[in-house]
C-alpha cells in the first residue's frame, strides 16, 4: 500500500490509529498492494464485524474516484507547503513505530530531515513562573551546546520559551503542534513561522482542514512521547497536560528528567507549577537534574541516541 491508499482509509469512521495498524501490517504480510486488493481481501480477523461491513461498504464505491480526488486533496496539500509521510515511508521515524499506537500519516511543513538527527524535548506548563523560565533558558542552552535539537509543543509558557530560546542561539527546533494548518494558540503563529525561517519543522497527525479541538493536544502529547526517548519537564501541575506526555513516555519505559527542586529555594517548593515535578521526583519516576550533573545527563542522553529517532 502507498500514501494514497492509507489518505483514503483515514476518511472511514470509526477506523482509529489502532486498527488502521492492524490494516497496514495485514497488508504488508499478504502483499496487498492497493485498496482493490484490500476490496478483496479477507480481513475478517482483524476487523471487527460492525467495522469491517463499514470498510467493505465505503470500498464497493467507485474507488478509481476515490483516488482521484485524494490525489486532489494531497495536491491542494503541497500547494499550501504542507507534505506528508505515512509509516511505511522510510522518512518516518522508527522510534515512533514502537509507540502502541503510531500514527498513520504524519503532516509537516519544514526540514523532516530533523526527525533523524539527536533531538530532545524541554516541555512544561503554560503558567511558568519567572525561575522556571530561566531553568528553561539554561537546559536549551545546555542541550544545545551538545548539538541536540529541540523539541517542544508550541504552547504558551515553557512550550515556547524552549522554541524562543532555541532561535535566539541559533539552533534547530521541532514543535509538536495540534494542526498543521491552524495554529494554535494563535499568539504564537509568528513562533511558528519563525522556526520555518530558521530551518525547523512543525509536525502534527490530524489532516489540513480539521476543526480544533482540545483532545487533540493530547494526541499531540501522545506523539512527543512516542519520538522521543526521553522527557525533561520544566515545571507542571500534578494534573497538568504536562503529564501525559511523562505518562507516554514512562509507558514506554523511557527515562524523564526533571530539575532538583529540593536543591532549590523553599519558596519555590510551595508553587503549584512544580507539584507534578515533587510527585515525580518523590515517586522516583524522575531523574531529578541541576547543572551539576550535566555531565552525567549528556552521558545518558548520548547512551540513548544510539537509536534512529527524538529524544523527547
Amino acid at each position: 500500500m502507498k500514501l494514497i491508499d492509507i489518505a483514503i482509509l483515514e476518511n472511514i469512521k470509526g477506523l482509529g490509529p489502532a486498527n488502521m495498524m492492524k490494516i497496514i501490517n495485514y497488508s504488508k504480510e499478504n502483499n496487498i498492494k492497493d485498496l482493490y486488493d484490500l476490496r478483496d481481501a479477507n480481513i475478517s480477523k482483524i476487523i471487527n464485524k460492525k467495522l469491517l461491513n463499514v470498510i467493505k461498504t465505503y470500498l464497493d464505491t467507485d474507488i478509481e474516484n476515490l483516488y482521484k480526488n485524494m490525489q486532489s486533496i494531497l495536491n491542494k496539500y503541497t500547494d499550501n507547503n504542507i507534505q506528508c509521510i505515512s509509516i511505511i515511508d522510510n522518512l518516518y521515524p522508527s522510534i515512533l513505530k514502537e509507540s502502541t499506537t503510531p500514527p498513520a500519516i504524519l503532516y509537516y511543513k519544514g526540514d523532516i530531515n530533523l526527525l533523524k538527527t539527536k533531538c530532545v524535548a524541554v516541555i512544561g506548563t503554560r503558567n511558568n513562573t519567572d525561575f522556571g523560565k530561566k531553568i528553561t533558558q539554561k537546559t536549551v542552552d545546555f542541550l544545545l551546546k551538545n548539538n541536540f535539537t529541540i523539541v517542544s509543543g508550541l504552547a504558551k509558557g515553557i512550550d515556547e520559551i524552549s522554541h524562543q530560546r532555541t532561535i535566539e542561539k541559533k539552533g534547530k527546533t521541532i514543535a509538536i503542534v495540534p494542526l498543521i494548518d491552524k495554529i494554535y494558540p494563535s499568539s504564537n503563529q509568528q513562533l511558528a513561522q519563525d522556526i520555518l525561517d530558521n530551518n525547523g519543522l512543525l509536525i502534527s497527525e490530524v489532516k489540513p482542514n480539521t476543526p480544533f479541538h482540545a483532545s487533540q493536544l493530547v494526541k499531540r502529547d501522545r506523539i512527543q512521547s512516542g519520538l522521543s526517548k526521553a522527557v525533561f519537564v520544566i515545571e507542571t501541575s500534578q494534573n497538568g497536560g504536562s503529564m501525559y506526555a511523562t505518562k507516554d513516555a514512562l509507558k514506554l519505559k523511557r527515562p524523564v528528567f526533571t530539575p532538583n527542586i529540593y536543591k532549590l529555594n523553599s519558596s519555590y517548593q510551595e508553587y503549584e507549577q512544580v507539584q507534578g515535578i515533587k510527585y515525580l521526583i518523590n515517586e522516583k519516576k524522575s531523574i531529578p537534574y541541576t547543572s551539576s550533573n550535566y555531565e552525567e545527563i549528556k552521558q545518558k542522553l548520548l547512551q540513548d541516541t544510539t537509536k534512529e529517532g527524538c529524544l523527547l
